[in-house]
C-alpha cells in the first residue's frame, strides 16, 4: 500500500526516515526549508542579462540553484629578448559560489546576471536566507600569470562569496625546469596544461571550462635577433547557471 503524507495536515518527519514503495505528498514538500520536486529548468548564461523572477512565481516557482564562477586569467607573456628564452607561468582561475534561495526570498521583478569576463554575479534578488548568506553571488576572476624566466607563482585564484558553499580558484602554476605554467582549475576544472620549453616560439593554451585560467607561454632559447612577443593562453570566460524548480 502506498504510504500518503497530506500536506494539508501540516504533517512532518523528524530525523531519518525509510520510506519502503511509493510516496504521494499532498501539498509542498520542503528539505531544510526548500521546496523540492515538480519541474526543474535549467539556463546558463556567459554574457550580461537579466532574470525575469515576476514571470517565474507567476509560473509556481519553488526555489532556484544558482552557481556563479568568475573568469579564468589570462597565461603570461613572453617578450622577444634577443639572447634569452622566456617562460611565463599560468593565469588563476575564477572563483565559485552555490546558493539555495527559496522563492519566497525572491522578489518581484527582473535580477541582473552579470556573465562572461571578470568578476560574475547574480542579484541582488531580495531577502538574503541561510542558504546565501547575501542577496547577492558573486565570484571574482583569477589573475593573470606573468613572463618569468625562474620560478615564481602563477596567477591568484579568484573568490567566491554570497553562497551556501564559495570556492577559491586554484591557482595558476609557475615556470619549472623549462616549462611554461598550467592553468589554475576552476570548480569545473579547465586549467589549461603547462607547455614545454623548444628553441622555438610558443603561444599559451587557453583555458578549457568555465572560469578554467590560461597556459603561459614561452619564446625561443636565446634568439639572435628579436623574435614576437608569444602571448599566454586567453581565460576561459564564466558563468552564472540558474536551476529553477517548480
Amino acid at each position: 500500500m502506498a504510504s500518503i503524507i497530506d500536506g494539508t495536515t501540516g504533517s512532518s518527519i523528524a530525523g531519518n526516515a525509510t520510506i519502503t514503495g511509493n510516496l504521494t505528498v499532498t501539498g509542498t514538500a520542503t528539505v531544510n526549508g526548500v521546496p523540492v520536486g515538480g519541474n526543474y529548468n535549467l539556463v546558463a548564461y556567459t554574457s550580461p542579462t537579466t532574470w525575469d523572477a515576476t514571470a517565474a512565481k507567476a509560473a509556481g516557482l519553488k526555489a532556484v540553484k544558482i552557481t556563479v564562477v568568475g573568469a579564468g586569467g589570462n597565461g603570461g607573456t613572453c617578450p622577444g629578448v634577443v639572447g634569452q628564452g622566456n617562460n611565463a607561468t599560468g593565469g588563476g582561475a575564477g572563483g565559485g559560489a552555490i546558493a539555495y534561495v527559496p522563492a519566497a526570498s525572491i522578489t518581484p521583478g527582473t535580477k541582473t546576471v552579470t556573465a562572461g569576463p571578470g568578476t560574475n554575479s547574480f542579484g541582488p534578488w531580495g531577502t538574503a536566507t541561510p542558504f546565501s548568506p547575501t542577496a547577492t553571488v558573486s565570484a571574482t576572476a583569477g589573475t593573470a600569470g606573468t613572463n618569468a624566466n625562474y620560478p615564481v607563482s602563477g596567477g591568484a585564484g579568484g573568490a567566491g562569496s554570497g553562497g551556501s558553499v564559495n570556492f577559491t580558484g586554484g591557482g595558476g602554476g609557475a615556470y619549472v625546469s623549462q616549462q611554461a605554467g598550467f592553468g589554475g582549475n576552476s570548480i569545473f576544472g579547465g586549467g589549461a596544461p603547462s607547455i614545454a620549453s623548444p628553441a622555438s616560439r610558443v603561444v599559451g593554451i587557453p583555458g578549457g571550462n568555465y572560469g578554467g585560467g590560461g597556459g603561459g607561454s614561452n619564446n625561443a632559447s636565446a634568439p639572435a635577433t628579436p623574435v614576437p612577443a608569444s602571448p599566454g593562453g586567453t581565460g576561459a570566460p564564466g558563468v552564472v547557471i540558474i536551476e529553477e524548480f517548480y
